[in-house]
């Protein structure tokens, strides 16, 4: 794994958010969220072809700049400021990073160029999928819901049970017994499916690799990877508050000046410190393949989705009245605060997760990444 550098970092967040500053405003993301595109393919191809998100985190054997999750959790962590609707969790981190821990190189550059998109489906506590062979084929049965990006992807990857444990499985979207559901969700820039197969010839991949330490470590990355993108988030969440409180004069003077709204701004940029010092220690356990990783990365999740859910609320309160309407975009960051909050478990789930994995309850460490 080669390290990243400060002077790389930055220069990645830069690119990321040049990008995302010319073709992700608020009025564009608007459109791509509530259109029904899915996402916004042009800014996609942008991101994949021109900056290399989806390949800077591979490793160099797979054609990669070989800078691990870190690098993801830099572009995350921009993507996070604008709610660029884009599929980066679901390809380039979930996707990607499951069947590049596979040994599937081939499947690997279908996806890195952003021509092709796919998404994990099974990854959580809603899922059900069973695997059997019948005449030599695999067969697949069961459902999951919130499956991110489901509705859009190009390619769809199955964790399903199999009589020796869990296995991966490569799924065409146009098979007969496939049927994926648009789901109505409440963050618009984020969409989830319903995927429900019934009888779904499937194909499964890395027969030669471990899947289940596959899954796990793709999972535990991609909660730090999520964990930055909720600190981008939080962190334009912070700059809208204050700049508002800045502006907005009440009873002769701006609102920043009255200590109730002073408090609230402290409250939020001392959560947001606290949240960006657990996901970088989650991404850097993850990079380090940390024993550590279990816990700091479930830290990082309840940290992270408790910080930004509160940031979000205060900020519309800072905002008052105009903060309620649809012009204004605070209702947008409050939507993906609630969203990402209970995306992979709640914040309660993963404290459990660190309590168990710390020995806080007594008990033995859970060794299963899990995932709800």
């Amino acid at each position: 794994m080669t390290k990243l550098s400060k002077d790389d970092a930055e220069a990645l967040a830069a690119t990321v958010r040049a990008a995302c500053s010319r073709m992700a405003d608020e009025e564009q993301v608007r459109k791509i969220a509530f259109g029904g595109a899915g996402f916004d393919r042009e800014l996609w191809s942008v991101l994949c072809q021109q900056i290399g998100v989806a390949s800077v985190g591979l490793p160099e054997a797979y054609g990669g700049a070989g800078y691990g999750a870190s690098a993801l959790g830099v572009v995350a962590h921009e993507l996070g400021r604008t709610l660029a609707p884009v599929p980066f969790l679901a390809t380039a981190v979930l996707a990607v990073g499951l069947l590049a821990d596979l040994g599937q190189a081939d499947r690997v550059a279908n996806l890195v160029e952003g021509q092709v998109t796919a998404t994990v489906a099974g990854t959580g506590s809603y899922t059900e999928f069973t695997a059997s062979l019948h005449g030599g084929q695999w067969v697949l049965n069961g459902s999951a819901r919130h499956v991110l990006h489901g509705g859009h992807c190009d390619e769809l990857l199955v964790i399903a049970n199999a009589d020796e444990g869990r296995a991966v499985f490569l799924v065409d979207r146009d098979e007969s017994g496939v049927l994926v559901e648009a789901e109505n969700v409440l963050d618009a820039t984020r969409p989830m499916a319903t995927v429900e197969l019934k009888g779904a010839v499937a194909l499964q991949l890395g027969t030669n690799t471990d899947p289940d330490a596959a899954i796990d470590r793709n999972l535990l990355r991609t909660l730090a990877v999520l964990s930055a993108e909720q600190v981008g988030a939080h962190e334009r969440v912070l700059e809208m508050a204050t700049e508002y409180a800045r502006d907005r004069v009440q009873f002769g003077r701006p609102i920043g000046g009255f200590q109730a709204v002073k408090h609230k701004c402290a409250d939020v940029l001392t959560a947001l410190e606290l949240s960006r010092s657990a996901s970088l220690a989650a991404l850097h356990a993850v990079d380090d393949d940390s024993t550590d990783a279990f816990w700091l990365t479930s830290m990082a999740k309840a940290v992270c989705s408790e910080g930004l859910r509160d940031a979000a609320h205060a900020n519309l309160q800072i905002h008052g009245g105009i903060g309620f309407t649809w012009e204004n975009a605070a209702h947008l960051y409050l939507k993906r605060a609630r969203t990402d909050e209970v995306l992979f478990g709640g914040p309660g789930t993963h404290w459990d997760r660190v309590a168990l994995a710390t020995g806080i309850f007594g008990t033995s460490p859970v060794v299963s990444a899990g995932g709800t």
